[in-house]
């Protein structure tokens, strides 16, 4: 018998943005234990199943949900990621190293100064 390969499954990007304070305890739960969620902010990535569109269902005003496009399933499966470019060329993530540099050079250059004051 030849192993079965598995589909590729489309997976949900899940986000809270409401608190769960003041909701019922079984509303708690589906955000906690059942879709991995705690706080506002915090994102999860679900299989798109009955299971998961209904717990969804349940906490719907208290989440918004992002349809992702199929992955494939498996071991040797690789994640894609999307690039996420700005119109400079410069992803945000060196724009942000960029700023962080040249806070470090202000600061060791007014420790530098510091230090040469004292003596």
């Amino acid at each position: 018998m030849t192993p079965r390969r598995k589909q590729a499954q489309a997976m949900l990007r899940i986000t809270q943005v409401r608190s769960r304070i003041g909701n019922q305890e079984r509303i708690v739960r589906v955000l906690t234990d059942g879709l991995g969620l705690g706080r506002i902010g915090s994102c999860v990535e679900l299989p798109d199943t009955p299971a998961t569109r209904g717990m969804i269902a349940k906490v719907s005003h208290m989440v918004r949900v992002e349809e992702l496009g199929a992955r494939p399933a498996g071991k040797g499966a690789k994640e894609a990621t999307p690039s996420a470019t700005s119109a400079g060329g410069d992803t945000p993530g060196e724009a942000a190293s960029d700023e962080s540099n040249g806070k470090r050079e202000r600061r060791a250059s007014s420790t530098a100064g510091a230090a040469a004051s004292e003596e």
